[in-house]
């Protein structure tokens, strides 16, 4: 899987610009009061102005993750890979580690199996992966469109799209996305699109600001 950040648009400064045209000012530099005024615009939930900045990025992870990412829809616009123009079933995200099925919750995993059901999963899931593969391969060669052969295809294939959003939105989706109750591979999505952003360091005291 992967996540890499590939615009930004904005800044901490222009969340703080934002807030204060309301009194017809500017700043040109970000310095400690703009600090405090991004931790007293969250502290009483003055959000709106985090709406303006922009993230894009381009994500590659399997479709069911893509799934859980896509919950998501306020404030965001995507654009996916089509199964309908090109062959993209040779790419797979793979499970490495069994989980056991939550005995508390009906959507969560709480434990890793026994070694030995480890690796009876393991041979299942490379089996199947090839079997789906081989039978899209059968349906092209017979003549099959590519919008209908895909249909056999497992939600581990990998897919891959390109997500453009508010900061807020964002930041939503990394408060809800990294808590423990969160899908393992979604979080692991999502950890590193907010490293990236980490890196980029334009929004540092934002992200210090939600906790994050």
């Amino acid at each position: 899987m992967k996540a890499e950040l590939l615009e930004t648009f904005g800044n901490d400064l222009m969340v703080v610009n934002a807030a204060r045209v309301s009194y017809g000012k500017k700043k040109e530099v970000f310095d400690l009061n703009d600090e405090k005024l991004i931790k007293y615009l969250v502290s009483h939930k003055h959000t709106s102005v985090f709406r303006h900045p922009q993230l894009q990025f381009r994500i590659e992870c399997p479709i069911y993750v893509e799934r859980q990412l896509f919950k998501h829809q306020v404030g965001m616009s995507a654009n996916s890979i089509s199964g309908r123009y090109v062959d993209f079933s040779d790419t797979y995200t793979k499970i490495e580690t069994w989980r056991k099925q939550s005995k508390d919750s009906k959507q969560g995993s709480d434990g890793s199996l026994c070694l030995v059901s480890q690796e009876i999963c393991n041979i299942i899931q490379d089996e199947t992966i090839q079997f789906c593969k081989d039978q899209y391969d059968i349906l092209i060669k017979l003549g099959v469109s590519k919008e209908q052969a895909r249909s056999v295809l497992p939600l581990n294939l990998n897919t891959q799209f390109i997500w453009t959003g508010s900061l807020l939105s964002f930041i939503h989706l990394f408060k809800l996305r990294l808590k423990n109750d969160a899908q393992q591979e979604t979080r692991e999505v999502v950890e590193l699109m907010l490293q990236q952003v980490k890196d980029n360091g334009s929004f540092k005291q934002s992200l210090k600001a939600f906790e994050l």
